[in-house]
């Protein structure tokens, strides 16, 4: 049998409903209290039971938002009168940085969906009334970095690229939140337009740090991939054309033909990088090495063959060109900090037949 509901009850329903809304005071002096009293346990915790504690701390920072919210509703006489903002002020600005190490802990002990609240509970805290005039460091792009970073993990991309974006803004998390966006991008490609935006950005994370071997391997595992309808070498001298005066493009022409092992073009390509931008020491590193290679590379030929004076003159020069380099690098490198020029200069001096220097650099060959 179904039964109806009495039409006064219908109507007192709505009313009661009506009631809470017109009634903010009671629900913030309720969310106050809440958010005190476990501000208390905060406080005053002793024992080491670290859940606890920031769970503790996401409620007291949640609570306190709620407090203010209903705080700044209207009563029925359509004023506003704050009565917590400076309780509500006090525990949120106090307790807001620890959301970030909330969430770092929360996430590595696999309560991940919790790490990622404590994030976003941080950044709404940022964006609050309460903290409006608040002269504190804000982290909230560091916030938003560590739950798209959580979200790309869990293949969530949508959300992972939302939150790189609102990471972007932040300097100091802008190129890790980028790469985040390129993955989500990488991983997402269906077609060939997903393909070239995947492909523009790949550029422009490589113009931003042309040492980077993450980005170049990047570009050189897209243009490997198979089915791929695209052309390195196009791409390349596509980049050569749009920016003629950056050495970036030079750059990946130099590592792509030095992967190739097309010496000649590896070493003319670094130099013209050299040129534009010139004292970088991995540069001048491999224009040496690369020069050396092909140096070796005629010898081998002249021992197949009839000698070739010529050729053999030009073999000497190569190398003797390749030692001004590497012997650069050495005075600007001389611990080998950044580059092993140690191998390739004995290599030029035993080719060279300068005895003397190849026993000076035969104790520092490192070995494996």
């Amino acid at each position: 049998m179904i039964r109806i509901l009495p039409t006064f009850v219908l109507f007192v329903m709505p009313l009661a409903m009506l009631a809470q809304e017109l009634n903010p005071r009671k629900e913030s002096e309720k969310m106050n209290q809440r958010a005190q009293i476990i501000y208390y346990e905060v406080e005053n915790q002793q024992t080491g039971d670290s859940l606890r504690y920031y769970r503790n701390i996401m409620d007291v920072v949640d609570y306190s938002i709620k407090s203010d919210e209903f705080d700044r509703k209207p009563d029925r006489k359509g004023q506003v009168k704050l009565r917590h903002e400076e309780d509500n002020h006090k525990r949120v600005s106090t307790l807001r940085p620890y959301l970030i190490d909330a969430g770092l802990y929360l996430t590595a002990h696999n309560y991940r969906q919790d790490g990622i609240n404590a994030w976003k509970l941080y950044i709404k805290a940022s964006k609050s009334p309460l903290l409006k005039d608040d002269k504190t460091t804000d982290e909230t792009g560091v916030a938003a970095f560590y739950i798209a970073q959580s979200e790309l993990y869990a293949r969530n991309y949508k959300s992972a690229d939302r939150y790189a974006d609102m990471a972007l803004q932040d300097d100091d998390v802008a190129q890790d939140a980028a790469e985040i966006k390129a993955r989500c991008m990488h991983d997402q490609m269906v077609n060939h337009e997903d393909s070239v935006k995947y492909l523009s950005v790949l550029a422009e994370l490589y113009r931003s740090d042309p040492s980077s071997k993450v980005y170049f391997a990047w570009i050189m595992q897209f243009y490997n991939s198979k089915n791929r309808s695209f052309n390195l070498e196009n791409f390349i001298d596509q980049q050569l054309q749009q920016f003629p005066h950056s050495s970036i493009p030079w750059l990946l022409k130099g590592e792509t033909a030095m992967h190739a092992k097309h010496w000649e073009e590896a070493a003319e390509a670094y130099k013209q990088a050299n040129i534009i931008d010139p004292d970088r020491l991995p540069v001048i590193y491999n224009i040496g090495v690369s020069m050396l290679n092909w140096g070796i590379g005629i010898k081998n030929e002249e021992t197949k063959k009839k000698k070739d004076r010529k050729r053999e003159t030009l073999a000497d020069s190569i190398f003797s060109e390749a030692q001004g380099f590497l012997e650069s690098v050495r005075k600007m490198d001389p611990h080998r900090k950044e580059v092993d020029w140690v191998t390739p200069l004995y290599q030029i001096y035993v080719i060279k037949g300068e005895d003397a220097k190849a026993e000076e650099l035969r104790p520092l060959i490192r070995k494996g």
